[in-house]
């Protein structure tokens, strides 16, 4: 091959590269939150501020943490593996990350007549993804790891990375869960819809 066709192809490559990773990106930080027109939910974001936008009312803020094989939720009394508590109807941001290799904090629900409610956001060792989540109802919403991640030679993998979101407005039930240590923000459930604020 000639140097210049050599050169065209590498310069083709790297355009074609770069393309994808500015899609990829703008992707990831489509738009902020907003109540009023759901903007924003399920959008995976680069930056704290991105997922929130313009909002301005009251949401939570879950940490987790995918591992072989569980999640973290933080902040609770201890670490809570497998397990979290949300309020209804309030916007939650969910900061995920991993600390070996790269699962999929995947959330579906259990509790919602039929309505999908599936989302999720990739956990990369190293890097922080932003997603916002609205629980619409009470009730248990199932998390599964949707990228595989490896197996063990003893019974775990990644079919055992699942864990719980418990949806509620009981404030108390929410306390009990996690140790008295509730989810950092303000528990307002509820917010969105503006129906029994800080109902119980």
């Amino acid at each position: 091959m000639k140097r210049a066709t050599v050169i065209a192809l590498f310069l083709v490559l790297v355009t074609v590269a770069v393309i994808s990773l500015e899609v990829q990106y703008d992707s990831y930080d489509y738009i902020g939150y907003n109540p009023n027109n759901n903007a924003g939910v399920g959008v995976v974001h680069a930056s704290f501020a991105n997922a929130l936008g313009s909002y301005k009312g009251p949401y939570v803020i879950i940490y987790v943490t995918g591992q072989q094989w569980h999640w973290d939720f933080y902040p609770h009394d201890k670490i809570y593996t497998n397990l979290t508590v949300v309020p209804v109807d309030e916007p939650v941001v969910f900061v995920i990350h991993s600390v070996d290799v790269f699962h999929e904090f995947f959330v579906q629900s259990a509790t919602s007549n039929f309505t999908l409610f599936n989302f999720g956001a990739e956990a990369v060792p190293g890097y922080y993804s932003y997603i916002v989540l609205v629980f619409p109802k009470p009730g248990l919403y199932h998390v599964a790891c949707a990228e595989y991640c490896g197996t063990a030679a003893v019974g775990l993998g990644h079919s055992w990375l699942v864990g719980t979101i418990v949806a509620t407005a009981n404030y108390t039930y929410a306390l009990d869960l996690t140790g008295g240590v509730p989810p950092q923000g303000v528990w307002a459930p509820y917010s969105v819809s503006g129906v029994g604020v800080g109902g119980y």
